[in-house]
């Protein structure tokens, strides 16, 4: 399984990212790196490493997409040129199989030259066709490749902030986790886990043991969701992918 890692601002697939400052917490993601395969042992597909890439609820500080690469393999440059906005376009006909022009220009309160545009993108890029006189989107394993998506938050000590973006990651991911070095959390930690669905991760020395597992949340969670499948789908289009290591 190929593993690549996608870092710093990138304005060719359309994502920014902050420039990570060095300190305890940027280490401990750095020497959480080459357990990833141990730690999730995933067996098919690839997966793609994002540091601190910019998404609405924030600057998650590391993400893990597990995806099947056959996906994108008949990627076209329309697809490169969808926007956040079409993608939320998207995202809503998938979660209400479809819809006519003017019940969603009333649900979403776009204006209709905007609504246009969008589609217009979409059908360029083969996301979505017309039956009669409703918007479908194409089939979910068609064009969503993304298998897991895995948020990690890594703090040395303020738990609550931790689990506080954890939280936020949800709206994205099918996974959240919090990673500390901490070896034994106070049980009101352990309780905040189990109570928010954020799995615990501590890495100290040579291991990483996984004392709560995270819930896991169905795919895709949101438009954000969809921002990380095209990404990596632009991402391999450019011809970008460096290689990071194998499963």
């Amino acid at each position: 399984m190929n593993v690549f890692e996608i870092k710093g601002g990138n304005p060719n697939i359309g994502m920014t990212t902050r420039d990570g400052t060095s300190g305890p917490e940027r280490d401990l993601i750095d020497a959480f790196l080459p357990f990833i395969p141990s730690c999730f042992r995933w067996r098919k597909g690839a997966v793609a490493i994002f540091h601190e890439p910019y998404i609405e609820t924030g600057f998650p500080d590391l993400v893990v997409v597990h995806y099947n690469p056959s996906v994108f393999d008949k990627w076209t440059p329309a697809r490169s040129k969808l926007r956040p906005l079409d993608l939320k376009l998207l995202h809503h006909l998938f979660h209400t199989n479809g819809g006519e022009t003017e019940v969603l220009l009333k649900v979403l309160g776009l204006d209709r030259r905007v609504f246009l545009s969008a589609i217009e993108r979409l059908l360029n890029a083969e996301m979505v066709t017309q039956a009669r006189e409703k918007w479908m989107p194409r089939p979910l394993r068609s064009v969503f490749g993304i298998k897991t998506i895995v948020a990690i938050e890594a703090k040395i000590k303020n738990w609550s902030d931790a689990f506080q973006q954890a939280q936020l990651d949800q709206w994205f991911a099918s996974e959240t986790y919090v990673l500390s070095p901490i070896e034994k959390p106070s049980q009101s930690v352990l309780e905040r886990s189990q109570r928010t669905g954020v799995g615990v991760l501590v890495l100290n020395g040579k291991r990483v043991r996984r004392l709560k597992n995270a819930n896991k949340w169905s795919l895709p969670a949101s438009y954000g969701s969809w921002m990380f499948n095209e990404w990596i789908g632009r991402y391999i289009y450019e011809g970008q992918v460096e290689k990071y290591g194998d499963y």
